[in-house]
């Protein structure tokens, strides 16, 4: 049976402060292979007897669309919302999922008043090893082989990280095989759609 998993509401009620928030995301909340990932991010924190906690209904989407899409009012309305209810429960560390939150939240919350130490969960799963408080027979369920890790733009490229993903899949034993374009020269997926779709309305239309 899974061990409940509490929202920073809860944690407080008890008098308890947790070791790191987990900050689920839209994708991790709501799309169903996303879904997975967060449950199994859990087992790991729980594995490692790491005290932590959610938001629940209390998060709301950290912004990253709405800028991108140029929507700065709607950025900015959605990150006051956020680091106004961080810092009422006096977060200072967070871990993330998504490559999107992370870069929001450790990069452009800074500047409306939300300083946290921000970290991904492939680096907060890279501390716990090293650390100790994780053995890599804890989260390797099955026999390790050849494998490949594709960059998230996000991860990569902007802020610059490609150690921590690899140095975990390289722990459990995987036998890391790196594609052509790999680090900071990845074949973005977005892009690649998009091509593919034009492609494809330009054969359709003539």
């Amino acid at each position: 049976m899974e061990a409940k998993i509490k929202t920073m509401a809860e944690l407080v009620s008890e008098g308890t402060e947790p070791d790191v928030l987990f900050w689920v995301g839209c994708a991790g909340s709501f799309d169903a292979r996303a879904q997975k990932v967060s449950r199994a991010f859990t087992k790991i924190l729980q594995k490692a007897g790491v005290v932590f906690a959610i938001l629940g209904s209390e998060e709301s989407c950290c912004g990253d669309p709405a800028r991108r899409a140029g929507n700065e009012f709607v950025f900015q309305m959605l990150a006051l919302q956020n680091i106004q209810t961080l810092n009422g429960y006096n977060i200072k560390k967070i871990v993330t999922t998504c490559p999107h939150g992370y870069n929001t939240l450790k990069n452009e919350y800074p500047e409306l008043g939300g300083n946290y130490e921000v970290y991904h969960h492939t680096q907060f799963i890279e501390l716990l090893i090293k650390e100790g408080k994780l053995k890599t027979a804890d989260i390797n369920g099955k026999e390790p082989g050849k494998i490949t890790y594709h960059d998230s733009c996000y991860m990569g490229r902007i802020n610059n990280e490609y150690s921590a993903p690899r140095n975990v899949m390289k722990s459990i034993g995987f036998d890391l095989q790196e594609i052509v374009k790999n680090k900071e020269k990845p074949c973005a997926v977005v892009p690649v759609v998009l091509r593919c779709s034009r492609k494809k309305k330009k054969e359709m239309t003539g």
